[in-house]
């Protein structure tokens, strides 16, 4: 299962529990009716309703990282400081 870090947790659809810096592993992954590519998280929240009445289901993959491409930029930047 991949694992992902959240990197955007604003303007969030009513009933997304999603908080930035925490870890995730995602369960699935697809293509929605809009071409956006969305993860189903394991242990929270997976769908609702927007503020408009509309239902959602998964998280925007632009919200997340890569956990392996995260600590890669820990460390360019640590040896780049040092």
């Amino acid at each position: 299962m991949k694992k992902v870090i959240c990197i955007n947790d604003k303007n969030l659809p009513s009933g997304a529990v999603v908080v930035k810096d925490k870890e995730y592993t995602v369960v699935d992954e697809y293509l929605n009716f809009l071409d956006q590519r969305v993860y189903i998280l394991e242990g929270i929240v997976n769908e609702g309703r927007t503020k408009l009445g509309l239902e959602w289901t998964g998280y925007d993959a632009k919200r997340f990282s890569d956990v392996e491409s995260v600590s890669i930029e820990e460390k360019e930047v640590n040896f780049a400081l040092n």
